[in-house]
């Protein structure tokens, strides 16, 4: 049974996810994992996020940041459009033979 207070966090997840993708980010793609969740939304995401495309934009090789506010931890990952995903955040199936 889902308790009101994590039925609240996952649809403020489902909004976070929305109007994270509904940013204007010219020239990147951006995926969030939510590693801890709060009640009340979060104030300074977008705050977070245009800094992180700046320091993106000035030639920082780092596309993995951490948004901290309250209780959420939202793991925040941007992957730029124009070129191939750098060999560190690819997703990758193994496969494994067995004999």
């Amino acid at each position: 049974m889902i308790r009101p207070a994590e039925e609240k966090n996952e649809e403020l997840q489902e909004q976070i996810l929305e109007w994270i993708g509904q940013m204007d980010t010219p020239g990147f793609f951006i995926t969030a994992e939510f590693s801890a969740a709060d009640t009340q939304m979060p104030v300074e995401l977008l705050a977070f996020v245009e800094d992180k495309l700046s320091v993106i934009r000035a030639g920082s090789p780092v596309r993995k940041f951490v948004f901290r506010e309250d209780g959420w931890r939202i793991i925040l990952t941007f992957f730029p459009t124009d070129q191939t995903v750098d060999e560190r955040y690819a997703l990758k199936n193994k496969v494994f033979k067995h004999r």
